[in-house]
């Protein structure tokens, strides 16, 4: 029985090992069986609104947008996805961070939708942690959500980080979820408050939804997930390579290096003047572009730059049109901003008063009515003086012509009182004979 006892005991203590063994191998080896596990982070809650504008509130948004994000992703294989709230809740932002660690998560993605303080702004953007492995695997997660979001035709304002006052990121999410060692990414969808963006929001819930599925696709993108059930395998999709950066990746502050412009042609008739203009900058990338009529004191609302190649390669050149204002003297002025919203201005191109044609045209009007009148009345004088002297004329030869009559008459009477004695004394003659 002691024989027996001794190999049962010790076969005991190698199923007690291999049970402990297994306890903690057991979620490693199911993590890497392709296990990924994603918390999806729904911007705002309770007494935190998020942008409000015509009729919309953000944290409502958000919420729909990120339900469709993890039931897409539910989809995929290998995947379990959680929301940080379910409910209307004013959930702090480093409950969150804390919620995605507990979770063991794999990536933390942030969703909201923007709004800029003067309305002017407008696009999509994607900010991610400054630092370390945490900038490398935000940005190339980025770049995969800054391509659905281009192919449907939504501008992008870019890939960036922002900091605050301590060299910390400035975002609570992001630097939360940093300090926590998850890796994380705020998705900023569109604006809500420029006509630019609302035909990608302003059509209802589906939309909203359509943005969740969306990043699903991205975040399945990037973690090489595959769906039967959509028919679809990103096990071989080529995620972009990011360099773990040596320091704090810093935005750009500087405003950018070159902003020139010329006018290259004026259209009299129609006041359209045709702007080549030159914009670079060289730490990021040229964004939007705007011109003052007024010499800087006032300016266009922003118009995007363009981009031949991708989100993060601007032109060097562009050729607008715009309109000048007829008969006033102008002081053009072009402005160009960087990927973080920094602003240049040209040199100021003077241009002299272009005429209104309507102007021209009925000042020409008026000159040949004036002309006509003109000419009329000389007709007119011509004409009312013509027959006057012609009476006069009339009135003249009226009685000179009865007096020539009377003295014709008279003649004739003397010729005839003469010729008269002339008989009675050739009469008188013969008779005496």
């Amino acid at each position: 029985m002691k024989q027996l006892f001794f190999p049962f005991k010790r076969f005991s203590i190698f199923l007690a090992v291999l049970f402990l063994l297994g306890a903690v191998l057991f979620p490693i080896m199911a993590k890497a069986d392709h296990t990924v596990v994603i918390v999806i982070d729904p911007g705002h809650g309770g007494k935190n609104l998020g942008a409000q504008y015509e009729g919309l509130t953000e944290k409502e948004m958000t919420m729909i947008t990120a339900k469709a994000m993890k039931e897409e992703l539910e989809k995929y294989e290998g995947v379990v996805v959680y929301l940080t709230h379910e409910g209307d809740e004013n959930m702090s932002i480093k409950d969150r961070a804390l919620f995605a660690k507990e979770r063991d998560a794999d990536f933390l993605f942030c969703l909201h939708y923007n709004m800029s303080e003067q309305h002017t702004l407008f696009g999509s953007e994607v900010w991610v942690p400054a630092q370390g492995e945490y900038y490398a695997k935000g940005f190339s997660f980025a770049q995969i959500q800054m391509k659905e979001f281009t192919d449907i035709g939504l501008y992008s304002r870019g890939i960036k980080t922002r900091l605050n006052d301590r060299d910390e990121d400035y975002y609570g999410i992001l630097r939360y979820c940093t300090q926590e060692s998850i890796p994380c990414a705020l998705i900023e969808h569109c604006h809500l408050d420029h006509p630019n963006d609302k035909p990608f929001y302003q059509q209802g819930e589906e939309q909203l939804k359509e943005f969740g599925r969306m990043d699903a696709t991205a975040a399945a993108k990037y973690f090489g997930l595959k769906s039967y059930e959509l028919d679809v395998d990103y096990s071989g999709f080529p995620v972009p390579e990011t360099k773990v950066p040596a320091d704090i990746v810093r935005p750009d502050k500087t405003e950018p290096d070159l902003c020139r412009m010329e006018v290259t042609k004026i259209d009299e008739e129609t006041g359209q003047a045709t702007v080549r203009m030159e914009a670079l900058d060289k730490d990021s990338y040229i964004l939007y572009y705007n011109y003052s009529l007024d010499g800087g004191n006032t300016f266009t609302m922003p118009e995007e730059w363009p981009r031949p190649d991708a989100w993060n390669q601007s032109a060097r050149e562009h050729t607008f049109t715009i309109i000048l204002p007829f008969d006033q003297p102008v002081t053009l002025v072009a402005g160009a901003c960087n990927g973080y919203d920094v602003w240049a201005q040209s040199s100021p191109v003077s241009i002299e008063p272009v005429p209104d044609p309507a102007r021209l045209r009925e000042e020409e009007r008026l000159a040949q009515e004036k002309a006509l009148r003109e000419a009329q009345k000389q007709y007119q004088e011509i004409t009312y003086e013509d027959p006057a002297g012609q009476e006069e004329s009339n009135g003249k030869s009226n009685w000179i012509f009865p007096a020539l009559l009377g003295v014709i008459f008279l003649c004739m009477i003397f010729v005839s009182f003469f010729m008269a004695r002339a008989i009675s004394s050739l009469l008188k003659g013969n008779k005496k004979r």
